[in-house]
């Protein structure tokens, strides 16, 4: 296998691969997140081989109080290329542009499933609260990033 070419992506090229592996397939507006139609976010994508291997977004979002943030969504790593760091690279590819842009929307955050907790633990986010239910999707836990070097 060769390196992953990581690069910014479109929605309609990650689309097929968040639709596989986080809404279990089926049609692919099931996998629209909120703003990817308005042209919100910056999608990520990891290609090996010329095939879609990783994806990833970060939107701008406001709270009910009005507090902005950076949030992580639609990670996803095709099944069988997981454990092997490509999912990672992406995601380093994507902290590190988002950190150096002048005044980030901070903090980064994201809703990571239970299962994907020490993925993030290993890039370190942290845990926030406790795990909670998206009908539908399963069990997630609020996790920050806290910047500091791996």
């Amino acid at each position: 296998m060769s390196q992953p070419e990581i690069r910014h992506a479109t929605v309609d090229e990650i689309l097929p691969l968040r639709s596989e592996v986080l809404r279990g397939g089926g049609p692919l507006e099931r996998a629209l997140l909120p703003g990817d139609r308005e042209g919100l976010g910056v999608h990520w994508g990891a290609w090996v081989d010329g095939r879609l291997a990783a994806c990833g977004s970060l939107y701008e979002v406001t709270d009910e109080e009005g507090h902005r943030s950076t949030q992580l969504r639609g990670m996803a790593t095709a099944p069988d290329l997981r454990n092997g760091g490509i999912g990672g690279a992406l995601l380093e590819a994507a902290i590190a542009e988002w950190e150096a842009t002048p005044n980030p929307v901070a903090p980064l955050w994201c809703n990571a499933r239970i299962r994907a907790v020490p993925f993030y633990t290993r890039h370190r986010f942290n845990k926030i609260g406790e795990p909670f239910d998206f009908p539908g999707v399963g069990e997630h836990l609020k996790m920050i990033y806290i910047g500091e070097p791996a």
